[in-house]
């Protein structure tokens, strides 16, 4: 990333420890390298650079229904029981780090 980039403690908030802070900037870098799409990596690289929240971007409608595209599978298969540890994460494939 060739722009200046948020730190991890950008997401340290009530209830969420060091460690969680640091999966979610790592998830996002994931995501910036577009590894779920063009939007979420559009997504990614708006909150990582500072010019967006966290908490904003996912009220933006273009990235709320790309983030719904990618967790519907995950919740079916939460609903069907499975374990979701075959690393089909939806349409951008893999697991993002952090996430066993």
């Amino acid at each position: 990333m060739s722009e200046k980039e948020v730190r991890y403690q950008e997401f340290l908030a009530p209830g969420r420890d060091e460690t969680q802070a640091r999966v979610v900037h790592q998830a996002l870098r994931h995501l910036a390298g577009g590894s779920a799409g063009g939007v979420l990596g559009e997504m990614a690289r708006e909150v990582l650079s500072g010019r967006l929240g966290l908490d904003q971007a996912v009220r933006v409608g273009a990235y709320a229904d790309a983030l719904g595209e990618c967790a519907g599978p995950l919740r079916e298969r939460w609903e069907r029981g499975g374990s979701g540890g075959d690393g089909d994460a939806g349409p951008g494939g893999g697991t993002p780090p952090g996430v066993r």
